[in-house]
């Protein structure tokens, strides 16, 4: 459940999206974002069946600019793999000190096997 402050930002940034929502009760709500207006359907008649009350369905916001999307994603991918590559290195340097590999993994909160992977050892 969600109070209308919840659902009044989730309207605004629906953006490509679809949006159910349905009252529960007064001031409670239940939303959901969808792909698609086929499964925007199927979230509307899942809440019609519970017995939902104002049941909207909100359409995608305006056009979508793809490429604006597709650049954010790249920045975005390119910023992971710095820092992604920052971190092996820090791991890669703390291991080198005699640390164990199960201190590194908990305390840079990547999975053992993945420091393993990363000293080779896999």
């Amino acid at each position: 459940m969600i109070g209308s402050r919840t659902l009044n930002a989730m309207i605004a940034e629906r953006g490509p999206r679809w949006l159910v929502s349905a009252t529960v009760r007064q001031g409670e709500y239940m939303a959901e974002y969808a792909d698609t207006a086929e499964r925007a359907e199927e979230i509307r008649d899942r809440y019609q069946r519970g017995r939902c009350r104002r049941i909207q369905v909100y359409p995608p916001q305006g056009s979508v600019d793809l490429a604006a999307l597709g650049r954010r994603r790249a920045e975005t991918k390119r910023a992971y793999e710095d820092a992604t590559a920052v971190l092996r290195a820090a791991v890669l340097r703390a291991l080198e000190e005699g640390r164990a590999e199960a201190e590194v993994a908990r305390t840079a909160g990547v999975d053992r096997m993945t420091v393993r992977s990363w000293a080779g050892k896999r």
